[in-house]
Formats: C-alpha cells, sequence, structure tokens
C-alpha cells in the first residue's frame, strides 16, 4: 500500500510538471520569470540573451573585458580551464548585434550563441567521418 502511494505521488508531480517551449522569434519571451529557449531557422534551441566567446590564448581575455565594459554586457561564466566566457548581451542590443561587435575584438576566436541541448534529444548518428 505504501509503494502504490509513492508512486501515484509521483505520477503526480511529474504531471504538474511544466514544460518550457521554444519560442521562433528572436525577442526574450518570460514564463514565471523564466527566458524561453528561442528557437533558430535550423530547429535548434539556444538561449535569448547568453553568448559564448572564445579568445586567443596568446592574446587572452583583456580585450574582450574592455570590450564588454564599453558595450554594457556581464560575464555569466569566466572559464578557467578554457580561454572562453559565457556572456548576457546589453538589454539595449539583440543577440546577432552583440555578436557582430564581439567578432571584431582583438582576441576574439568565435562568438556563438549558448545552445539548449536536453539529455531527452534524439541522437543522430554520424554515417561517416570527417
Amino acid at each position: 500500500m505504501k509503494l502504490i502511494s509513492i508512486i501515484f505521488c509521483t505520477m503526480f508531480l511529474v504531471a504538474c510538471g511544466s514544460r518550457a517551449m521554444a519560442v521562433s522569434d528572436s525577442s526574450s519571451v518570460k514564463d514565471r520569470g523564466r527566458e524561453l529557449p528561442v528557437r533558430g531557422i535550423d530547429g535548434q534551441e539556444y538561449s535569448p540573451t547568453t553568448l559564448i566567446v572564445m579568445c586567443d590564448s596568446t592574446i587572452g581575455k583583456e580585450p574582450l573585458r574592455t570590450a564588454l565594459k564599453e558595450i554594457g554586457a556581464t560575464v555569466i561564466y569566466d572559464y578557467n580551464i578554457i580561454y572562453g566566457m559565457a556572456i548576457r548581451k546589453p538589454d539595449d542590443m539583440t543577440l546577432e548585434e552583440t555578436m557582430a561587435i564581439l567578432k571584431q575584438v582583438d582576441g576574439v576566436v568565435s562568438v556563438s550563441k549558448d545552445r539548449i541541448t536536453r539529455l531527452t534529444d534524439p541522437v543522430k548518428p554520424r554515417l561517416y567521418d570527417r
């Protein structure tokens, strides 16, 4: 009887959980205070406010830090194993505008959207090596 009660309670809690759905435009939409992911034209979901920026190890991160202060972006996470940062775009710029500015900063190797991958996403096997 106790086991049946636990199973029933677990099923109830799972049924009450909400699923965040991706929006298809580039504007930031919030649901209960959380920003919903944006779905790109390729079907990939990404954060509407976060970028991943990789830097050249010989130049360092200082030019990037200076550029972030100038445009009003904030550092979410400064990776210490690799030369990169996760940054939050300024409120007055789009993700694409922020990407275009950061790509021109000395020492920046790449700027990409923070893609969202879920453990439940289907796996597409590679049929050949490149």
